[in-house]
C-alpha cells in the first residue's frame, strides 16, 4: 500500500461523503439494487481509520474529522465505533453520536 498521506485521507473523506449522497439513492432503489450501501461503505470507512492511524493523527484531530463527515451525512455510512481505539477520551462522547 502507498504511504499515507493527508491528501490521501481528504480523498477518502470526499469518497466517503459522495458514496453517502449515492447511497440515499441506492436505498430509494432496493428493489433494483444489486449491493447493499455497507458493502462500499464499510472499505471505505476502513481506509479512513487506517489512514487516521498511519498518520498518527491525535484523538481531538480523528474527532474534528469524525464530526465534519457525520455533520454532512445523511446516512449510516460512517460507524463511529470504528474508531473507539483511536478516539481515547473522545470515545465516549462519540459513541452516542448518530451513525454517518
Amino acid at each position: 500500500m502507498e504511504p499515507a498521506t493527508p491528501d490521501a485521507l481528504d480523498l477518502v473523506e470526499e469518497a466517503i461523503l459522495v458514496w453517502d449522497d449515492l447511497s440515499g439513492h441506492l436505498r430509494d432503489a432496493y428493489h433494483i439494487a444489486r449491493t447493499e450501501p455497507q458493502e462500499i461503505a464499510e472499505p471505505l470507512v476502513g481506509a479512513h481509520r487506517y489512514l487516521c492511524e498511519r498518520l498518527d493523527l491525535a484523538s481531538d484531530e480523528i474527532a474534528q474529522r469524525l464530526n465534519r463527515l457525520l455533520e454532512r451525512c445523511h446516512y449510516d455510512t460512517v460507524d463511529v465505533d470504528t474508531y473507539a481505539d483511536l478516539l481515547a477520551e473522545h470515545a465516549a462522547g462519540m459513541a452516542g453520536a448518530t451513525g454517518c
